[in-house]
């Protein structure tokens, strides 16, 4: 076994870091999926019209309540938050801090993939 050098304890680091705080959030955002998906449309087409780029061609088809389609619509919502925010015509903190907190799940579950990954790519011992 070797020592461990700073890419070693950076990348132990970013995994526990970012998996920490991908299984906190990972608790509340099933929650928040089933509710999407499986409750009353109107919470998603809030959504919809504060961050879809053509909401009149989304809402054109009925599919778009297919619970499936919500799930994916607001993961693609949540993981390009930052690039799209510009369309929200809300200024609710509630909405955006929302926004935020879901961004954050969502890339430290990609990154904490990735890590782990590239920790095993490595060879670096958890």
């Amino acid at each position: 076994m070797h020592a461990p050098d700073f890419l070693d304890l950076l990348i132990m680091g970013s995994i526990l870091i970012f998996g920490g705080y991908a299984f906190l959030w990972a608790v509340p955002a099933v929650f928040i999926l089933a509710i999407l998906a499986l409750n009353d449309i109107k919470r998603i087409e809030f959504i919809d019209q504060q961050l879809a780029k053509d909401v009149k061609q989304l809402h054109s088809r009925l599919d778009y309540q297919l619970s499936y389609k919500i799930v994916n619509r607001f993961t693609l919502y949540c993981v390009s938050y930052p690039l799209i925010r510009y369309r929200q015509t809300s200024h609710s903190w509630k909405f955006k801090s929302f926004m935020w907190l879901n961004f954050l799940g969502f890339w430290s579950l990609i990154l904490a993939i990735i890590f782990s990954y590239l920790s095993e790519y490595l060879n670096i011992p958890i």
